[in-house]
């Protein structure tokens, strides 16, 4: 994984976060929360780490 800008035609429209060996789709989010100081997210398309605050999608969907 790198850690660069996201190169996707839409920047960070796919998102998600390895829980204890799970991927997990998550969302963007305006503050930190617990799972966004304690794991990392990255774009499902090209790979670049996101740096910003994420939350586990409400729908509670793994990423396929």
């Amino acid at each position: 994984m790198n850690t660069t800008a996201c190169r996707c035609p839409i920047r960070w429209r796919h998102l998600y976060a390895m829980i204890e060996g799970t991927r997990y789709k998550v969302d963007p989010s305006r503050a930190d929360t617990a799972t966004s100081l304690l794991f990392r997210a990255w774009c499902a398309g090209c790979g670049a780490e996101y740096t910003h605050p994420f939350r586990i999608s409400a729908a509670h969907d793994q990423a396929a």
